[in-house]
């Protein structure tokens, strides 16, 4: 059992677990939330980053009286991005911890996976990263039960499209992308948009999670020329390839999936990520007031700024938080109520200014995404 497999985190500050009175009205109850991420496993540098989200939105929650007059407490699961173990865990926060709701979870598969039983219990899942399309897309129309406070995989596959097209101009596109449905789903709607646009797919090339040797196949690549290389697939993959290209000589644009807009890609990319572009839900210089005071705060408690898998984690929360306010009590079949019925004048973090918690009849917010280029070690929101 890992280190996260089975952890409760009461999420105050510091000072506040050290203060004895706050200790004492702890101990006349708190109001518990779920959340599941992967903290292990081929997903851990988004689940860590997304979790760093859920945990500041309950710190605000807490500084701001709670709910129901008293503290928010975090019990969560380590899924290792493994659906049986997503299960596990939808099951332990709902028969042992009594959450009314649970943030949760990056993979797509364990999303759907998990879901399922999350529903038939009455507990809404609201996504702790998850962008597959194929998430909402089991929800029934009118009756959602999980949550994405942003666009599926469909919108940022086309908003990326559009961009390597319209934005670097790229006419040859070479497609990498790994063998997950999230990667293949993206893969597949850019294929299709950069075609539409009369660009050309000059190649198309499908990997296993965790490959560690892709030098071949970006040195074959190199002899097409290409004019972009779009990457689909999760974030240490994303970095290797970045890497490897810039060993073989690959200089091209390249632009990656949403899963690579943290600053854990550049970390692990280096210098080869200058000038890499993905698709964004947030960045500190938004334009959104919502976002620019959560990016503040957030810098002002951790000392560094905040990103868009920090914006999910925490946006998710918050609403669930403040449906769970809206409930009146802690019941989460009351709490889907709310959330399918009574969110849209809820402000979020991420999004264009004015973005709201307005979710379609599938459960999920639509808006249009941002695309960021990495300079001097820094995502810069394009046009900015």
């Amino acid at each position: 059992m890992t280190n996260f497999s089975r952890r409760t985190v009461l999420a105050m500050t510091g000072a506040a677990l050290a203060t004895p009175s706050l200790l004492r009205a702890q101990s006349g109850g708190t109001v518990k939330i779920g959340a599941m991420l992967p903290l292990s496993g081929p997903a851990s540098i988004e689940g860590h980053q997304v979790l760093k989200g859920v945990e500041f939105a309950i710190k605000q929650a807490n500084a701001a009286g709670g709910v129901f007059g008293k503290p928010v407490e975090l019990a969560i699961e380590d899924d290792e991005a493994n659906s049986t173990r997503g299960v596990t865990a939808v099951r332990k926060l709902i028969e042992s911890e009594n959450v009314p709701f649970i943030v949760g979870t990056y993979p797509t598969a364990v999303v759907v996976a998990a879901n399922k039983v999350s529903k038939e219990y009455g507990v809404p899942m609201l996504s702790g990263g998850s962008t597959g399309a194929a998430g909402t897309e089991a929800n029934t129309p009118g009756d959602p039960w999980f949550f994405r406070c942003w666009p599926d995989s469909n919108g940022q596959g086309h908003d990326t499209a559009m961009a390597i097209v319209n934005t670097f101009g790229a006419k040859k596109v070479a497609i990498i992308h790994d063998s997950s449905n999230y990667g293949t789903t993206l893969a597949a709607q850019v294929t299709r948009i950069v075609s539409d646009a009369g660009g050309e797919i000059v190649s198309n090339d499908s990997f296993n999670v965790g490959e560690a040797d892709f030098s071949t196949m970006l040195t074959r690549i190199r002899t097409l020329k290409p004019d972009a290389v779009y990457i689909g697939g999760w974030a240490g993959d994303g970095a290797t390839i970045v890497r490897q290209a810039a060993g073989v000589g690959l200089r091209t644009q390249f632009v990656g999936s949403g899963s690579m807009v943290s600053d854990d890609f550049i970390k692990l990319a280096g210098p080869a990520s200058e000038g890499f572009a993905v698709a964004t839900l947030y960045e500190p210089s938004t334009p959104n007031e919502k976002g620019k005071a959560f990016g503040e705060a957030f810098e002002a408690e951790y000392g560094h700024s905040a990103g868009t898998l920090n914006a999910l984690g925490y946006d998710s929360t918050s609403i669930g938080i403040e449906a769970l306010r809206r409930a009146g009590e802690s019941d989460g079949r009351k709490v889907q109520e709310v959330l399918n019925n009574g969110m849209a004048d809820f402000p979020i973090a991420m999004g264009p200014a004015g973005t709201t918690a307005d979710y379609n009849e599938i459960g999920s917010v639509d808006f249009k995404n941002f695309i960021a280029v990495i300079k001097d070690g820094k995502r810069t929101l394009s046009g900015a």
